[in-house]
């Protein structure tokens, strides 16, 4: 019976990566419409290889790119040059709201940046 509910789940299920819930500290850096640089703390709800779920309070619109850094394992690290602290850029994909916070869905971009210094100049 639960074997038939989880291949029935994994078959609804079409996303590439295999969603964890896990709760990981995160800094989230952007760049607003005025060009003012911002930062926050953040936490995530669940990571992927290809992506996150964090709650943030700073609001964001679909299309927007963030900078991540975050203490993330190094199973959910794509690159090949592994550290503590994975940095990527992401692209906001989803935001949804649930008790007055605001979930925003991210997904990575493959090649990540290892700067100590960071100015956030991606715009589309």
């Amino acid at each position: 019976m639960a074997v038939n509910k989880l291949s029935q789940r994994l078959r609804t299920d079409r996303r590439k990566e295999v969603r964890h819930t896990i709760t990981l500290p995160v800094r989230v850096t952007g760049c607003a419409c005025d060009e003012a640089q911002w930062s926050e703390p953040g936490e995530t709800i669940n990571v992927s290889s290809g992506g996150m779920a964090l709650r943030l309070s700073k609001k964001v619109m679909i299309g927007d790119i963030l900078f991540l850094e975050v203490a993330l394992p190094e199973r959910f690290q794509c690159d090949t040059e592994r550290s503590k602290t994975y940095k990527s850029f992401a692209r906001v994909c989803y935001i949804e709201l649930h008790d007055r916070q605001q979930i925003v869905r991210l997904q990575f971009f493959r090649r990540t940046i290892r700067s100590k210094t960071l100015e956030v100049s991606v715009k589309f």
